[in-house]
């Protein structure tokens, strides 16, 4: 394939062969010849194999999304000739990478750095690997594809990339959400913290009557419950909410909102309104396990969506429940209930009736939750 410069060198013999034999200029003509020549020899030289083999090794086989895939590329020449220098053009999920290998002595080894970059979680297989050479003249470019590249797949997993929450407010809210939980209970999995003086708005059956007789005040019985708190968090799939992109910032969201809880102790349950990968309704104990599960989910349309109130079909019982949803969600109405959040991402995102917190992507959504409302 000939350069811009080669094209032009091309048109320049067409015309002087053309102008050479129409004049009679034999001078004009033997340059065309040297020309044609000079392309010729360029387009020899840039489709010769390279002499060195070009093997590729991913150093990152997992990677939050939008940061780089790492890979190194080690460049071997066995020959007794000093290699040409070379291009290697890498690709990964419509992404592609290109490195300048520069010529490496006889008998010598070389390592060259590179990096993907990424913009969608997933599974993605690395490849194909294309080596492109362009001659000394600048006028014909050589590009062939390394085929002992497929015989050794390598595929690497984008997760959802999870921010630092801990800030002013970061590591507050996790507590008022605890708060919800541990709150003065009756049933049998609570225990005795402390008395206190009856405020207007407490359960009766709380009031302890030999206290209340000897103090002469209302005296009630204060009770938290001993069982560990809980936090769910429900992605909303649905493609009528948001955009593929406004979808990725979504579940990143999701994803520093679980670990995040996690780390801060408390039971976190994550589940999605798609149908084929909706969670299961236990607790997750670690952090890969939540990236683990939100790395396929994908937007669902209307055949595959399942409603929020389907996902807690048991009762919301006493966990405390964030809907993450797009800047047109939620996509199922919820009866109103105390310890229920819902979060929009997305470009346009805006407060409303029942909305906690609207953020245009990820990084908007950490900054907002530092400073608080």
């Amino acid at each position: 394939m000939l350069t811009r410069s080669g094209l032009g060198a091309l048109i320049a013999a067409v015309v002087l062969a053309v102008l050479g034999v129409w004049w009679r200029y034999e001078e004009m003509i033997l340059a065309a010849i040297a020309v044609g020549v000079l392309l010729l020899l360029a387009v020899w030289i840039a489709q010769r194999p390279l002499r060195a083999t070009v093997q590729r090794r991913v150093t990152t086989m997992r990677v939050p999304r939008g940061d780089p895939i790492r890979l190194s590329y080690r460049v071997r020449n066995d020959t007794r000739y000093r290699s040409g220098r070379a291009t290697l053009i890498d690709h990964c999920d419509e992404q592609v990478s290109t490195t300048t290998i520069e010529p490496v002595a006889p008998n010598s080894v070389s390592d060259v750095e590179a990096q993907i970059p990424t913009r969608r979680r997933g599974v993605f297989p690395v490849g194909p690997l294309d080596v492109e050479r362009i001659d000394p003249f600048f006028l014909a470019v050589g590009r062939w594809r390394d085929e002992r590249d497929g015989e050794r797949p390598t595929a690497v997993t984008v997760h959802p990339k999870i921010y630092d929450l801990i800030g002013p407010q970061g590591a507050v809210r996790v507590v008022e959400n605890e708060s919800i939980i541990r709150r003065a209970a009756t049933d049998p999995m609570s225990g005795f913290v402390s008395m206190r003086e009856y405020v207007a708005g407490d359960d009766p059956r709380l009031i302890h009557w030999p206290t209340t007789a000897r103090t002469g005040t209302l005296m009630v019985r204060e009770h938290v419950e001993v069982r560990r708190p809980e936090f769910t968090i429900v992605v909303d799939t649905s493609a009528d909410v948001a955009t593929a992109d406004d979808f990725e910032e979504a579940v990143d969201v999701a994803a520093t909102l679980a670990v995040h809880a996690l780390r801060g102790g408390l039971d976190v349950v994550v589940r999605t309104t798609e149908r084929s990968c909706s969670g299961r309704p236990t607790a997750l104990v670690s952090d890969a396990q939540v990236l683990d599960l939100l790395t396929p989910v994908q937007q669902s349309n209307a055949e595959s969506l399942l409603p929020v109130p389907a996902l807690f079909d048991q009762g919301f019982g006493r966990t405390a429940i964030v809907v993450v949803t797009g800047p047109g969600g939620p996509s199922s109405r919820v009866m109103a209930i105390e310890q229920m959040l819902t979060v929009r991402i997305g470009a346009g995102a805006t407060g409303g009736t029942g909305i906690a917190l609207a953020a245009v992507d990820a990084v908007d959504f950490v900054n907002r939750w530092r400073t608080g409302p």
